[in-house]
């Protein structure tokens, strides 16, 4: 697979050519990866709340991430998620991700999102599978 193929910056959640994306800005953590989000009016589901889809879409991206970051390139094999709260459009979050366990070409990955108080709005159990670069 060709690093263009997987880095091409058309991305839904991360690529900052798609004018329909979340342009996530990712950045390395301390023990993993992070990025602050203010999820757009477009992103709702019912009035004022992000979509759950969106909310699934930006765990899994920082799980992959952290991944990447790492030095695996992965793509998700099996997706847990579990929402704690409501994510309200044109608020602050931060969504944090990490590595928890690699065994062979298995990744584990934990994932979740924050609000501006640290209450955990949704978390997520992510597994990747290594791919060849």
């Amino acid at each position: 697979m060709s690093t263009e193929f997987l880095m091409d910056e058309y991305c839904f959640a991360c690529g900052a050519r798609n004018e329909n994306g979340l342009k996530l800005k990712i950045i390395e953590a301390d023990d993993g990866v992070r990025a602050r989000i203010v999820p757009p009016a477009w992103s709702q589901g019912y009035a004022n709340v992000v979509h759950g889809g969106i909310i699934a879409t930006i765990l899994d991206e920082l799980a992959v991430w952290a991944a990447f970051k790492q030095g695996y390139r992965s793509v998700t094999a099996e997706f847990t998620m579990r929402i704690k709260g409501s994510m309200n459009t044109k608020e602050i979050y931060t969504a944090l991700a990490r590595v928890c366990n690699i065994k062979h070409r298995l990744i584990e990955a934990e994932s979740e999102i924050c609000d501006d108080k640290n209450a955990c709005v949704a978390i997520a159990h992510v597994k990747l599978l290594q791919i060849e670069s």
